[in-house]
């Protein structure tokens, strides 16, 4: 072997070696398999089946969008009719619309049958009505649970927790920690339950919307489409179908009160106006009454008629320029004492067509706010471009109602002018008429206000009643009357549950596992240190030595062993003998176990073969050769005995002798550095083919390596399911610093199935004549 130096190669993906861990276990993945699919078939036996109901609507479309939105439309990925989809998507989910459906429906008190594996829901056709004398909104946030036994068509048993029943009669009140209780029976239905115990759960309102609205499922049927899907699962398929079709009404509900906000704004504006119009008109009627009557006036004098005649157009302008300038100073008051974002009146009959446009674009923004604040914060990029739409558009009516303002004050003016004209040639009229004819004017611009107030009330209810719902139902909550867990689904989850199981416990097992179990285990990590032999796992401690032309196959693993040592070692032209240390890391890795059957293999093959036991901190050869003397190499290097001493022959071979530890000595390492051990390898290597050392682990202590110039080769000991893989890192650091010489290593205590195709191959073949194959 020339090899200067250790360099770990990346490892290739071996999908054999992948799979290898799951197919040993393939009796671990048929038990999942089984017990798994016994559990499905027991679910789908005794599970509640769930249904589900599905409905479709359709959601108009009914934004304009202004101008500075159109641009953001044309820049955004995203349509604003997509965004307004999802945004109904969010309130169809919401918890205000799930609350209503709980209270309207009543979902929160449930009456319960008893079955043989489970209770069953009585949704409908119930056999009695429950009534609380406590408020709603007590009831709807409490919780209890009793029992109700019919007895008759008049009496009924009622019990909470298993307590002892008592007997009420129908209509009778029942004491409950809600208040009192009536019981009102359903006599259509009733006599079916007659003398079984039904249970009532009430629930509060907040949990049942909670689970309503979790299971709750509502998507577009497909990208950009304003078609939506409105899905429900429930154990009760009635249940089901009504909670969606009720959450329908509630959303069309909500969206048509929603739009009728401007028309109730505009509404309550004109009320208010029209109630300050009649308290004025009422008190001018009643001063012309006075007057008429005070000063005698039945008819206008002739004088004036002239004079009157030529201006009446005048006043007629005067009027309606006084109508719209009131209606103007109306606007502006109530713009200046609103809120912001507060819906604004519409259609009231002001001449500039420019702030109707305002006003409609205003409303329309408030109320765009306002939905996209049920499912986004105020700091959402749209609501604040909404808001910055909204304060340009208030300052511009602002300002359109001043210039219109000053507009019809200019044009009064002129009027008034001409006005003061006609009066002074109208001076020779008695003041009497003069009074009367002011009395008059202000009883007309009364009466145009107020008829004009009442037209645009009744134009404003008729909004009200023509406003149409958002949402179109394309289709009604429909189920297909089968349980949705199917039982071929079922099974599918449990067959794979069930290889999941084995592989995911194996797959972590395999993780988390640190010990060596085979040669790649090894070459991964030191990819040029050679490997001699895998060996094999014995399942009986009587099999672990060789004996006389065995042919098991251990014995053929230490043939393969001392084969592949002289195969990679040359021999010496010296003519002495071998000397061969035999080490590991840590104790138990089954380095005296080697050495011992090592040995025997050389001596069976016509070696002179001598074994030392050179760990003298914790001999194991004697677990082995028990018939040696108890005198060894401790008592050899404190000078109590020579070499012919310690050298005993092992009974059974000829050509086998061993030097044993000898007793413990306290300075194991200083005795080791003792020159005599120099003069014991001199002289045994005259004498010996092969000179095998068992020596001490090379991690706790530094004996091995004290005396690793006296070795020619060392075989290096690891054991499959113990040495742990971080200890390759100090094998490789022994050979990179050169502290044992020509390290090979070995593993012992290999299982079959991971000795490798070779091996295994070779194995079977050994033991074909020695045991039947087994049939599986």
């Amino acid at each position: 072997m020339n090899l200067q130096d250790i360099q770990e190669t990346p490892s290739k993906v071996n999908i054999k070696e992948f799979i290898k861990p799951y197919l040993k276990k393939w009796y671990w993945f048929v038990f999942s398999l089984l017990v798994c699919v016994a559990i499905a078939f027991a679910v789908l036996r005794y599970s509640k089946p769930i249904y589900g109901a599905e409905a479709t609507i359709l959601i108009a479309d009914e934004t304009k969008l202004s101008p500075e939105a159109s641009v953001l439309e044309g820049l955004s990925e995203t349509p604003f009719s997509s965004t307004k989809v999802e945004g109904e998507i969010q309130v169809l989910k919401s918890r205000e619309l799930m609350q209503t459906v709980v209270e309207d429906l009543k979902l929160n008190l449930q009456i319960f049958a008893q079955g043989r594996i489970s209770d069953v829901e009585i949704y409908q056709n119930q056999p009695f009505t429950l009534n609380f004398l406590a408020k709603d909104s007590v009831i709807n946030k409490s919780s209890l649970r009793f029992t109700i036994t019919i007895i008759s068509e008049t009496s009924f048993n009622y019990a909470i927790n298993d307590r002892q029943p008592k007997t009420y009669l129908f209509g009778e009140n029942v004491p409950t920690s809600l208040g009192s209780l009536i019981v009102i029976p359903n006599l259509q239905y009733f006599k079916k339950y007659t003398g079984e115990p039904l249970k009532v759960v009430i629930k509060p309102v907040s949990s049942v919307r909670e689970h309503y609205k979790n299971k709750l499922s509502v998507s577009s049927i497909s990208k950009g489409s304003n078609i939506v899907s409105i899905y429900l699962t429930d154990p009760v398929q009635d249940k089901a179908k009504d909670i969606v079709n009720k959450l329908t009404e509630v959303y069309n509900q909500s969206s048509i009160e929603e739009k009728n906000q401007v028309a109730k704004a505009t509404s309550e504006f004109i009320d208010e106006r029209i109630n300050l119009i009649a308290t004025d008109l009422s008190e001018v009627d009643l001063t012309k009454e006075r007057f008429k009557v005070g000063n005698k006036l039945t008819d206008i004098t002739s004088e004036a008629g002239i004079f009157l005649e030529s201006g009446a157009q005048n006043e007629q302008n005067l009027i309606q320029l006084g109508t719209e300038l009131n209606t103007v100073n109306y606007m502006s008051d109530y713009i200046g004492s609103q809120e912001n974002n507060e819906l604004l009146p519409t259609n009231i009959g002001l001449s500039d067509p420019n702030i109707s446009s305002i006003t409609t674009k205003y409303n329309e923004l408030v109320l765009e706010r306002q939905r996209l604040l049920k499912t986004s914060g105020e700091n959402n990029p749209i609501v604040v471009q909404l808001d910055q739409q909204l304060n340009g558009l208030r300052s511009s009516m602002q300002q359109s109602l001043n210039n219109l303002k000053s507009t019809i004050n200019i044009q009064t003016s002129n009027l008034r002018a001409q006005e003061d004209l006609i009066n002074s040639r109208i001076s020779s009229v008695p003041g009497q008429e003069r009074k009367n004819r002011d009395i008059q004017r202000q009883q007309n611009i009364k009466e145009t206000i107020y008829l004009y107030l009442l037209q645009k009330r009744e134009e404003s209810a008729i909004s009200m009643a023509a406003t149409s719902p958002s949402a179109k139902v394309i289709e009604p909550a429909y189920s297909s009357y089968r349980p949705i867990s199917s039982g071929t689904k079922i099974y599918f989850a449990s067959l794979f549950l069930g290889l999941l199981l084995p592989f995911g416990f194996i797959y972590f097992k395999e993780l988390l596992d640190t010990k060596i179990h085979k040669k790649e285990d090894i070459t991964e990590t030191l990819p040029n240190m050679s490997v001699l032999v895998q060996l094999p796992h014995i399942e009986h401690k009587k099999e672990l030595t060789i004996q006389v032309n065995d042919r098991s196959v251990l014995a053929e693993s230490f043939r393969i062993l001392r084969t592949n040592i002289d195969y990679l070692f040359n021999k010496k032209d010296s003519g002495k003998g071998e000397v061969i240390y035999v080490t590991s890391t840590i104790p138990g890795e089954g380095k005296s176990f080697v050495s011992y059957n090592l040995a025997t293999v050389y001596a069976y093959s016509n070696k002179n073969v001598l074994l030392i036991g050179a760990d003298i901190r914790k001999p194991s050869l004697t677990n082995f050769i028990t018939n040696s003397s108890q005198i060894g190499l401790s008592e050899y290097l404190h000078g109590d005995a020579e070499i012919d001493d310690i050298i005993k022959p092992v009974l059974s071979f000829n050509s086998l002798d061993v030097i044993q530890s000898g007793k413990i000595p306290p300075n194991p390492a200083e005795l080791l550095m003792d020159n005599r051990l120099d003069t014991l390898f001199k002289t045994v290597k005259d004498k010996y083919d092969v000179i095998l050392v068992d020596t001490a682990p090379t991690l706790p202590v530094t004996d091995t390596v004290l005396i690793s110039k006296y070795a020619d080769r060392t075989i290096y000991v690891t054991r499959a399911n113990y040495t742990e893989k971080s200890l390759l890192s100090f094998v490789k650091e022994l050979y990179i610093d050169k502290k044992l010489k020509n390290i090979s290593l070995i593993i012992n205590d290999v299982k079959a199935a991971n000795l490798g195709y070779g091996a295994k191959m070779g194995y079977g073949y050994i033991q074909k004549d020695n045991k039947k194959k087994k049939w599986f």
